[in-house]
């Protein structure tokens, strides 16, 4: 059963939300690995103090006072830290008893030099495993955490410190740290793997029709919408953990450096993308200027992250998240900008873009460090960028819908003004001019009969009955050639009461000329009795302007000659040069032949 329109658009509405609702599911799913569950897996409690000379693990270990479990750490600025992951009573027993093997901790790393991971348990027994950023990488998962698994020891643990040595600590010195079993973490791994590939396969399934429809309608907004599609898409790759899983021997900070400048390099596109998405006159020049160029600055800040030296990549990080700051004011300014000046794509581009500014909105809250860092910060941009690649596409759609509206109209436009340039006003036949390029563009290869018909004593017309008419007769005798022609031949008006008719030998034949001089005599034309006209006809071949010129001349030449022997009567000129009416030999041009 074919759907209706009307269906389809009733049902539009519902396709979009049960997208929305499978994206947002997605994320909805994400919490679970991080989220406390009995038997499975415990939160840590993170506690934060700064490293002095001479400290050790047991030594901080003894000193529980040292360590703050309130603030955020991301305030302290960059520096060496120890981090001291408070356990639930109980946990590293109940998971014993569920998991067959050693407990796992894993933690979401930020940018730094090195993590030492101290482990203590009841018999007092301290493990140390150092880990620098090429370690880091190889224990990344799907989901971009890290996971040790805290072997070694055959008592239960009791305590678990981290030392982190050249953190940046920009957004904070370690995200969402976990105790669970090895059956959870891998079962978290698959849920965070569902929800990046979704994502890839929703990147990668846009891009291929995307791309496939630039190529056909080439606007700049679909290409700078492909860019920023593969720009999102190597962000993801590298901040969900697959760059480090396809590639273990590439360290952690090489990936944190991708994931600036992707994102960096997606945002500058997305600024692009809507400039360039707007319909030309809805965003002020200078404003779209700003937004186009305001890009370029998303770019450098990553580059500069990526770049500086280890003292100054702070003050580079906090340039990078400040150059974010004016992007949701630039967004909101030139929606609405386009909005009151009638925009119709900005109507569906800002429901595309409302829940991926605010994911962007929560993110630059963590980099400012207004919230701490969760689950909504970690998954936050994989939901804005997955609901803005797939309703920026739908308003993509609409935005080519309304540009091949205008190119249709603009095609009957041209359309109908060549009809007007090519038909004369009073006859609807053609007009010299059109006549003349219809021919050449035959190029017939056999030759061609012109037929020039004149009506007679019309002057004597107008100046008894009126220029009216006058155009009432000329009316007539045009609809009589039409009906004479028949497709035929084509028919045009020259010219005042001036009229040809050109075809090949067998459509104008002698009897076609006969019969228009008794079908104008046999009747009255416009009231006015006694109308005739003369013809003179000429043939020969038709491959340029020069040979239709002669073969004009010929025709003329016969139609004078019909009026000179008394009118209403068809008088044919025959080639005096038998050559004319052959066709070419092989090399032989119409010149030669002219």
């Amino acid at each position: 059963m074919w759907l209706s329109v009307a269906s389809v658009r009733a049902g539009l509405p519902a396709w979009l939300a049960a997208c929305l609702a499978l994206v947002l599911g997605g994320a909805l799913l994400a919490p679970a690995p991080v989220r406390a569950e009995v038997g499975s897996g415990f939160d840590l409690v993170p506690c934060v103090a700064e490293q002095r000379p001479g400290d050790s693990a047991q030594a901080v270990l003894a000193s529980p006072a040292r360590f703050d479990c309130r603030g955020n750490s991301a305030g302290l600025g960059p520096g060496n830290y120890w981090v001291r992951l408070h356990l639930p009573p109980g946990a590293p027993m109940r998971l014993a008893r569920e998991g067959s093997a050693a407990p796992h901790l894993t933690f979401v790393p930020q940018w730094q030099r090195a993590i030492t991971v101290y482990t203590r348990d009841s018999d007092g027994t301290v493990l140390a495993r150092t880990l620098d950023n090429a370690d880091l990488s190889r224990l990344i998962r799907i989901g971009g955490a890290a996971e040790v698994a805290l072997e070694g020891h055959r008592h239960p643990l009791t305590d678990v410190l981290l030392r982190i040595d050249g953190a940046l600590n920009a957004a904070g010195l370690l995200g969402t740290p976990r105790l669970a079993t090895a059956e959870r973490v891998h079962a978290d791994e698959l849920v965070a793997t569902a929800i990046f590939a979704a994502f890839a396969g929703l990147g990668i399934g846009l891009f291929c029709y995307n791309i496939v429809l630039w190529l056909t309608i080439r606007e700049r907004f679909q290409l700078t919408y492909c860019l920023s599609l593969l720009a999102m898409m190597a962000y993801i790759w590298a901040n969900s953990g697959a760059m480090a899983l396809q590639f273990p021997g590439v360290p952690n900070d090489e990936r944190t450096r991708v994931c600036y400048g992707m994102l960096g390099f997606a945002s500058a596109l997305a600024l692009q993308f809507i400039s360039d998405i707007m319909e030309p006159g809805t965003v002020p020049p200078r404003l779209r200027r700003m937004a186009r160029h305001y890009g370029v600055v998303f770019v450098a800040s990553a580059v500069a992250v990526a770049a500086a030296p280890d003292e100054w990549r702070y003050l580079a990080d906090r340039i990078y998240v400040a150059s974010f700051v004016p992007l949701p004011v630039l967004v909101v300014a030139i929606t609405v900008m386009a909005w009151r000046r009638g925009s119709q794509a900005v109507r569906v581009l800002a429901v595309a873009w409302s829940l991926p500014l605010a994911m962007a909105m929560v993110r630059i809250a963590h980099a400012l460090h207004f919230i701490p860092f969760g689950v909504l910060v970690q998954y936050s941009l994989v939901v804005g960028m997955s609901v803005e690649a797939l309703l920026s596409s739908l308003a993509m759609s609409y935005r080519i819908k309304l540009i091949t509206a205008e190119r249709d109209r603009a095609l009957s436009d041209e359309r109908a003004a060549r009809h007007l340039a090519s038909v004369d006003s009073l006859t609807g036949l053609l007009n010299r001019r059109a006549l003349l390029e219809q021919v050449i563009e035959w190029e017939s290869p056999e030759p061609l009969r012109l037929l020039i018909v004149d009506i007679d004593q019309f002057k004597h017309i107008n100046d008894t009955h009126g220029h009216l008419v006058g155009d009432e007769v000329i009316r007539a005798v045009a609809e009589v050639l039409a009906i004479r022609a028949d497709l035929r031949a084509s028919v045009a008006r020259l010219g005042g009461e001036e009229f040809a008719l050109v075809g090949t030998a067998a459509e104008l034949g002698e009897g076609l000329a006969l019969g228009i001089l008794a079908d104008v005599r046999s009747r009255p034309l416009a009231g006015v009795a006694n109308v005739t006209v003369s013809v003179g006809m000429a043939e020969g071949l038709v491959r340029c302007e020069d040979e239709w010129s002669d073969l004009y001349r010929r025709a003329d030449a016969a139609l004078y000659r019909a009026k000179a022997e008394g009118r209403n009567r068809a008088v044919h000129d025959w080639p005096e040069d038998p050559a004319r009416a052959e066709p070419p030999t092989a090399g032989q041009s119409c010149r030669d032949v002219a």
